[in-house]
């Protein structure tokens, strides 16, 4: 076996350099994830405005009434895919008029933290809640799994309220967590418009995103200038954890 000038065998590639190239393929894998996750959730926002100014756009418009948002789902789901379908329009629709103000929404959370969010009846709980799944970095299944076991609403009843803390801390300990782990969400194969989304949660699905993205991603500067005529920000400025009042 033959040694380059390093003392490496020719067939093996130089361990320092491989691990420096190997963290800078995954940062940038995440960062164009992280900015997919970004565009969408701002997407998904601008539908539901649209929607929600079309339909207070007057009693001609208010005659759509039911017929509106089949109408639409059917048109965009043809051009677009399922992700645009009525349902999901309804979602978006809840978004907005869950979070009319865009500089209030969170940029670190993705669009399906925000369709847990809008099943919460109260403002004040849903932007605690907000505020928390942000700080706390938590999952779409922790956000879930706090609302469901009515976290905030035991913080504000307890007398002591690290207890309740340090209980659900250990309980989201048994959730898997990923920074990634959104990747395998069918929320997101939908608003991209994977085909056959399915099989490809069992298989391959991390190649053909990032094949999906590499296309999806050259189209961005268009948007983008859209967005800052619009003076919408990519990002929130990072606040501090609060806790609910006694």
């Amino acid at each position: 076996m033959t040694r380059t000038p390093s003392g490496l065998p020719d067939d093996q590639a130089p361990p320092d350099l491989l691990e420096a190239l190997r963290g800078l393929i995954v940062q940038a894998r995440q960062q164009v994830l992280r900015q997919v996750d970004v565009v969408q959730v701002q997407t998904c926002w601008q539908i539901g405005r649209h929607i929600v100014e079309f339909e207070q756009g007057g009693q001609a418009r208010a005659a759509y009434g039911k017929r509106l948002l089949p109408q639409l789902g059917q048109a965009l789901v043809q051009e677009f895919g399922k992700g645009f379908d009525e349902r999901n329009l309804r979602h978006m629709r809840a978004f907005f008029q869950c979070f009319p103000i865009w500089n209030a929404v969170r940029s670190e959370l993705s669009w399906t933290h925000y369709r847990v969010l809008t099943r919460v009846e109260s403002d004040e709980a849903r932007q605690w809640y907000m505020r928390e799944a942000a700080v706390q970095n938590w999952s779409s299944r922790a956000l879930e799994r706090q609302i469901g076991t009515l976290y905030y609403e035991r913080l504000l009843l307890s007398q002591d309220k690290a207890a309740v803390t340090a209980e659900a801390s250990v309980n989201l300990e048994a959730l898997a967590h990923s920074p990634r782990a959104f990747v395998r969400d069918p929320v997101v194969l939908e608003f991209l418009g994977l085909p056959n989304a399915g099989r490809l949660l069992e298989s391959s699905l991390e190649q053909a995103l990032m094949d999906k993205l590499q296309g999806f991603l050259l189209e961005l500067g268009k948007g983008f200038a859209f967005v800052a005529r619009q003076q919408v920000p990519l990002g929130v400025a990072q606040r501090g954890r609060t806790a609910p009042r006694a």
